[in-house]
């Protein structure tokens, strides 16, 4: 289950703890260069308080696209509940102690 840990005007991060590992959803609702400033600092300083890595799976170039500008990398393929591949990406932790 996804539960939102920041909510903002113009977006809501979600994490999804699911088999050992954190996940991320978003929620979207402008995007510009300071809302992604804004999302940006939100989400490190989630990260560092959390210390640990954030997984995203992406389905599409869009998201790809998205995820890449937030700081997420290729981390591998996976085979999802429908049989279809999917990239996982991953935001590794730059706080790691």
């Amino acid at each position: 289950m996804k539960l939102p840990v920041i909510q903002d005007k113009d977006f809501i991060i979600y994490l999804e703890y699911y088999k050992d590992l954190f996940w991320l959803h978003t929620d979207v609702f402008k995007w510009s260069s300071e809302v992604k400033k804004r999302f940006i600092s939100r989400l490190d300083q989630l990260q560092q308080a959390m210390n640990t890595e954030i997984l995203s799976l992406v389905d599409n170039d869009k998201l790809e696209k998205f995820g890449k500008a937030i700081g997420f990398e290729f981390y591998q393929t996976t085979l999802g509940f429908d049989n279809q591949e999917y990239k996982v990406f991953i935001r590794r932790n730059k706080w790691a102690v």
